[in-house]
């Protein structure tokens, strides 16, 4: 009974580092199932969910989606009140967690020669993250996308659907941060504002917050499926793409609407924020020290359950 009571903590734990994903830009959901060694279990328990063991699978389920309900819960405050005040320190500290997550992948991808198939993996990972960044530059997405939530035209739903299950990969693809795409490409910020909407506006706010869950949801079922697929049948091409994923992003969070927005408003005004700027390198080592600490403890449980 304790051993058991011990294993539902810690996957209401890994829920909840799962959970970081969907509201904090830079953490990946399934890096953090991946290092922690949830991964698997969850990519079985969604693709056996719509089968005759529906209710064990939902049971395996459960702790992970408590931790990342209490977890988005518990952060949307401080992160909303973040993203006013000292928005670059705080994609700094996202970024450091970001470079400390690379061990983990790497460590995946060691042994023998990579073949053309898995550097070309690892390139196309990298290009797809940095086009994300630049071309919502070119297009400037921050802009044309609250131009959309102020208008409110009918094809904005099927927008947010799909961007709704794009955005669900981060909770499953390690490397791959489904909140920091969303700040890329300008929606970030417009989700978050939908809660606090709902007091002025709610239906029309809660109908967008739902389409958006919506296509989480859809996407979360669809990728579980390609991601249990594809790290049984082509592992380290895989893991060769999660990397570029992740070094793109490294990148990517800097460089798109969303940040050169902030940055022209800050500039706007003869005294910058000086906050972000003391802040922004302790937040960075911070990230970084947080993300290499649960690398090396997750390492360590390894070890103990291989010596057992």
């Amino acid at each position: 009974m304790k051993t058991k009571f011990k294993s539902i903590l810690k996957d209401v734990l890994v829920g909840g580092g799962i959970g970081c994903a969907v509201i904090v830009p830079g953490i990946s959901g399934g890096t953090i199932a991946l290092i922690t060694g949830a991964f698997k279990k969850i990519v079985d328990a969604v693709d056996k969910l719509f089968s005759k063991l529906f209710w064990k699978n939902l049971l395996i389920l459960l702790p992970f989606g408590i931790g990342a309900i209490l977890a988005v819960a518990g952060l949307y405050f401080p992160i909303t009140l973040a993203f006013e005040h000292c928005m670059l320190a705080i994609v700094c500290l996202f970024a450091g967690f970001m470079v400390g997550s690379v061990p983990s992948v790497t460590d995946n991808i060691k042994g023998g020669k990579l073949k053309a198939t898995n550097i070309i993996g690892l390139v196309v990972g990298f290009v797809v993250v940095i086009l994300f960044g630049v071309l919502s530059l070119l297009f400037n997405l921050d802009k044309q996308v609250q131009g959309m939530f102020d208008s409110n035209p009918i094809y904005l739903y099927i927008i947010l659907l799909i961007v709704g299950m794009i955005s669900s990969m981060g909770l499953i693809v390690p490397g791959f941060s489904g909140s920091m795409l969303l700040m890329v490409i300008g929606f970030y910020d417009k989700i978050l504002a939908l809660v606090k909407g709902m007091k002025t506006d709610f239906g029309w706010s809660f109908l967008r917050l739902l389409t958006f869950a919506v296509g989480v949801a859809v996407g979360f079922v669809i990728f579980s499926k390609l991601m249990k697929y594809m790290f049984e049948k082509h592992p380290r091409t895989t893991n060769c793409v999660v990397l570029g994923f992740l070094v793109g992003s490294i990148i990517a969070i800097f460089v798109n609407s969303q940040m050169f927005a902030y940055f022209g408003y800050y500039a706007s005004y003869s005294k910058l924020n000086n906050l972000d700027y003391v802040l922004s390198p302790i937040f960075s080592l911070l990230g970084l020290a947080g993300s290499l600490a649960i690398y090396f403890y997750s390492k360590k449980q390894a070890k103990k359950l291989e010596n057992a």
